[in-house]
């Protein structure tokens, strides 16, 4: 627990003064003087040791007073940062106290009363000095352990970037290697076919299908790009879709989707809601074609109490869901989409066999 600033430095003025009543007498009037600009001089010895130490010497010479000085010697050691004017004002002290004793001693005499007297002497100087010495070394100590933690915490930090980046890194490799690979040979073998089947419908599902494998390709790469940044700030996530592209999302589907967007056209949304609007309408819609094929599907999207509401619904599937691999984490991504965001995602199974997703998003 750590002392009061006030409670530490108004004590040994306190202590200091009472030391001086009750050794000064009544009659006195310098010495209890003495004594108390001795323990006022103890208020300045954070700021002002040297003042503080000067204060007490005349209390000392004329008063045996004691508690000023060590304290005053014990500021003195605690906020220099060299050793000397610890030593030199330890030393001072040690030297009045033992002119007093020589003063009072009459006549003086190299004897055992008089060596144990300088004894004292050196210890009213010597032990102040050293334990504010110690003081000060312990808090330094403290600060430079406290910078160390503080280097080791941000080296930890470090290390796990640099672990998160070569991590990315092989991420982006994998990316790279495995999936534009395949998705590149669907994109040449929907070109094939749309230039060699005779049968006009099959070329333009062919025209679709590489025309999606070409942006699916474009988007990865963005993705790759992204994760070999290794997390560095300012990565521009390019190009990025909007509202305006949502029509062609819808077209190009190959479900059977009624469209209601009733959104004013001077109004310009946030990038980050765009943004996630276009992800939840696209990521429903790929659930929808896994789980629930040949259903009808209805997307809305309004202004509403200062929020972009959309509202995307599926009926009953018309065929068996299509076994297509999955992480079973997109309802998940889109509700910590729209949470970060400031909104709420609601997700929820219809009476009819169907499913409907609900998000709000906040319009600024």
């Amino acid at each position: 627990m750590r002392t009061p600033g006030w409670l530490a430095l108004g004590l040994p003025a306190a202590l200091a003064a009472l030391e001086g009543v009750l050794v000064t007498g009544p009659e006195d009037h310098l010495a209890r003087g003495l004594a108390l600009l001795a323990a006022g001089g103890l208020l300045l010895r954070r700021r002002l040791p040297w003042a503080a130490l000067l204060l007490a010497l005349p209390g000392q010479w004329t008063g045996f007073l004691w508690f000023a000085p060590m304290f005053a010697v014990y500021g003195l050691a605690e906020r220099c940062r060299r050793p000397w004017p610890a030593v030199l004002g330890a030393a001072v002290v040690a030297l009045v106290d033992i002119r007093s004793f020589l003063d009072a001693v009459q006549p003086p005499a190299l004897d055992t009363r008089t060596l144990v007297s300088v004894g004292y002497a050196a210890l009213t100087g010597a032990a102040p000095a050293l334990i504010g010495m110690l003081v000060r070394t312990r808090r330094e100590l403290a600060a430079r352990i406290t910078d160390l933690v503080a280097t080791q915490r941000h080296e930890r930090l470090l290390i796990e970037e640099r672990a998160l980046a070569t991590e990315r890194a092989r991420l982006a490799r994998e990316m790279h290697d495995v999936v534009a690979h395949q998705v590149s040979l669907m994109s040449v073998q929907a070109a094939a076919l749309q230039a060699a089947h005779p049968d006009p419908d099959v070329r333009e599902a062919a025209r679709e299908l590489r025309r999606l494998s070409v942006t699916t390709l474009t988007e990865l790469r963005h993705m790759v790009t992204i994760l070999r940044a290794a997390g560095a700030r300012g990565t521009e996530l390019t190009p990025q879709p909007t509202l305006d592209e949502l029509r062609g999302l819808l077209d190009s589907s190959g479900m059977a989707v009624t469209a209601a967007i009733d959104l004013p056209p001077e109004r310009r949304w946030p990038e980050p809601v765009e943004r996630a609007a276009y992800r939840i309408v696209q990521e429903s819609l790929t659930n929808i074609r896994k789980h629930a094929p040949g259903a009808h599907v209805d997307v809305g999207l309004r202004h509403e109490d200062a929020q972009l509401v959309i509202d995307i619904s599926n009926g009953p599937a018309a065929a068996p869901p299509l076994r297509l691999p999955g992480g079973g984490h997109g309802l998940l991504g889109l509700r910590e989409r729209a949470h970060h965001l400031g909104g709420t995602l609601r997700a929820a199974a219809l009476d009819d066999g169907g499913f409907r997703v609900e998000a709000r998003l906040p319009a600024e």
